[in-house]
């Protein structure tokens, strides 16, 4: 079960990481077939790369199920099976690969990154060809273009064997957010995200070889005819019922506890004076305790930049700089009243 964020590493087992799906393969030990199930806006190239490597060199036929979205990086995992199929709502995105970049750089070691990144890209490319017929020219053109496909279009494409006939639930929270399957999907990494698919899996019917024709737009069935004309398809939504049936409970379980987790982690680590923007990890756009620990010393650094500014600036608004030094002489020729009454009380002392 791949849902969530792609990460190389988590502090609360919160992300999908090479490490955990190391153990989980580990422990499933010597098995005929694996079946991965995905829901994932993507996340970290390298760590995706691990996972994929792991899955085709493994000896079980690899079966990938596509349950929502399979975005940016998870993609690379999903050519890691030997069948890639697809719901009839779900979505496939690809794009170009991209770094995040903190700090100050000379030209030289900008363009050591982007050739980097060229590296990567033909990396992806050669996991897609694996897959897919199209050239090597027209997959990086479609990269570079940051290109989206429904499901029966990932499949039209070559990307996806076959669609399922599943349901997808997707919620658009704002602009920057989307819930698919119980699965928050952050829209801040991608450019360019069409507003029709958003709505898509919650829209699109989900019937055999569905076409853009009147008849089949106006077709609808009873669960009897869907028995009575389409066997293999009624058979295998059984399946995948009875087998949601069995596992949900256990997944939902697992979500809720790992989302309390989170909240808690954030909880614990938030400084005095942090506290909405724990407020907007935790709940308005959710990451992990250790982006937000990220985030926190962002913050701090930022502030402190500014309180070195601020005072700077209040040091020459003051005009301090034009106040010329006078010397005081070590004090000598001042006159001392005080003195000169201790010295007529006590004559002897002094």
């Amino acid at each position: 079960m791949l849902y969530g964020e792609i990460s190389e590493y988590s502090w609360y087992e919160d992300d999908i990481t090479p490490k955990e799906f190391n153990k989980d393969l580990k422990a499933m030990g010597e098995v005929e077939q694996i079946t991965v199930r995905i829901n994932s806006g993507g996340g970290d190239v390298f760590a995706a790369v691990a996972i994929y490597t792991r899955l085709k060199e493994h000896k079980a036929n690899i079966a990938v199920k596509i349950d929502g979205w399979c975005a940016s990086a998870a993609t690379i995992i999903a050519m890691a099976g030997d069948s890639i199929e697809i719901s009839v709502g779900g979505i496939f995105m690809i794009h170009d690969p991209a770094a995040g970049i903190l700090g100050y750089y000379k030209a030289d070691e900008l363009k050591k990154i982007a050739d980097e990144l060229e590296t990567i890209k033909q990396s992806i490319v050669n996991c897609y060809m694996t897959v897919t017929d199209k050239s090597e020219d027209e997959i990086k053109s479609l990269m570079t273009d940051e290109t989206w496909y429904t499901g029966e279009e990932a499949v039209e494409a070559g990307f996806c064997t076959a669609v399922m006939l599943t349901e997808v639930e997707t919620e658009v929270e704002d602009a920057e957010k989307i819930i698919v399957n119980s699965v928050p999907i952050n829209l801040n990494t991608f450019h360019t995200v069409p507003k029709g698919l958003l709505g898509y899996a919650n829209s699109h019917n989900n019937k055999p070889n569905a076409k853009n024709n009147k008849e089949d737009e106006n077709m609808s069935l009873t669960l009897e005819e869907l028995k009575s004309k389409y066997p293999d398809v009624a058979n295998a939504y059984k399946a995948e019922i009875m087998a949601t049936a069995k596992t949900g409970e256990t997944d939902h379980t697992a979500a809720v506890d790992a989302e309390r987790a989170r909240i808690k982690a954030i909880d614990e680590i938030t400084l005095p004076g942090y506290e909405d923007l724990a407020d907007k990890a935790k709940y308005e756009n959710p990451v992990s305790a250790e982006a937000f620990a990220m985030q926190m010393v962002a913050a701090q650094k930022k502030a402190g930049s500014k309180f070195l500014n601020d005072r700077e600036a209040d040091l020459k608004d003051s005009g301090v700089d034009d106040v010329p030094p006078v010397s005081n002489k070590g004090g000598a020729g001042e006159d001392d009243p005080f003195g000169n009454i201790i010295d007529e009380l006590y004559p002897k002392a002094k």
